[in-house]
């Protein structure tokens, strides 16, 4: 994921006389890091916040919108890819910098209709399927989330208070990012990795701040340096974000995680609520009523283990 990063700093003009303002030009001066080298410079992501990369989450989440798209446009998108699943269904859709671009589906029957001991939260996003000629394009899976309710509860007895933890999935990438909810003293506070691919690369750690406010509102730093930040609009169903940092805001991963995490940021009560109903009964005796799921035991699994035949 890490790719060599370039900033551009250009030297003032000084007014002197003519003879020395002929003689004097504008020098432009090239530095490159390697991104994971060190956090990006406060002046260039905090000056005049200027935004490089607009994303906007739009959940809709009601009957119409449902009925607009038709069971025909479901079958199409899962007739293209699994990732789809019969229990999906499209409930937003995804903008950047003003583009339509994905469309959000997730398991909503099963996630408002299923008991706590089996509910849980899958949600996807897709390009968005366009007919040309009678040729379907688009419908390809761009990366997922889902909340793991053992390993919330893990994390929720660590820092006493109830904790979800997301596992983020991306298409070409073995590796599974986890978000996870820390401890914070006022206010909430989240953190995902970045973790290294190629040469050179290092390990860095994305933390979200939220905001004072009624909305779930995040600030997103890397170190000190405050990077993007996520707005969400409850009566609207909207989240905006803005990338103030040109080289994340060319980074796909990063914007992807970044993305996923607006589209559960409506969900974030509802999945607290469910980690909740489980937690409260650990906090003195250590044991939970929650008996995990083969997919959820499949996330401890050592992956260094091999299985002799």
């Amino acid at each position: 994921m890490a790719k060599k990063k370039t900033t551009k700093k250009a030297t003032t003009k000084k007014t002197t006389t003519e003879a020395e303002a002929t003689a004097k030009k504008d020098s432009t001066k090239k530095t490159t890091k390697k991104k994971g080298a060190a956090a990006p410079e406060k002046a260039a992501s905090e000056t005049g916040k200027q935004v490089f990369k607009k994303i906007r989450v739009n959940h809709w989440r009601t009957k119409l919108h449902d009925e607009e798209l038709g069971v025909h446009q479901k079958l199409k998108y899962q007739a293209k890819t699994r990732m789809y699943a019969k229990n999906f269904d499209t409930e937003g859709v995804i903008e950047i910098d003003d583009k339509k671009k994905y469309i959000i589906a997730y398991n909503k029957d099963p996630w408002q209709e299923d008991p706590p001991e089996k509910k849980t939260l899958l949600l996807r996003l897709f390009t968005i399927m366009e007919e040309k000629m009678n040729i379907g394009e688009g419908g390809n899976f761009k990366g997922g989330i889902e909340l793991s309710v053992a390993h919330s509860l893990v994390q929720s007895f660590e820092i006493k208070y109830p904790a979800p933890v997301y596992f983020v999935q991306l298409p070409g990438n073995p590796n599974l990012i986890r978000i996870v909810r820390g401890w914070r003293l006022k206010g909430t506070r989240w953190s995902w990795p970045l973790l290294p691919q190629e040469a050179g690369d290092k390990l860095q750690m994305i933390k979200a701040k939220g905001t004072v406010g009624l909305g779930r509102d995040y600030d997103i730093y890397l170190g000190d340096v405050k990077i993007a930040k996520l707005d969400s609009q409850r009566i609207t169903k909207d989240v905006e974000i803005e990338i103030y940092d040109e080289n994340y805001a060319k980074d796909k991963e990063f914007i992807m995680i970044l993305t996923l995490f607006g589209c559960v940021c409506m969900f974030m009560q509802e999945c607290e609520d469910l980690v909740n109903h489980f937690y409260k009964g650990m906090k003195e005796t250590g044991t939970t009523s929650y008996k995990p799921p083969r997919r959820e035991i499949i996330l401890f699994r050592n992956p260094r283990f091999v299985t002799r035949r």
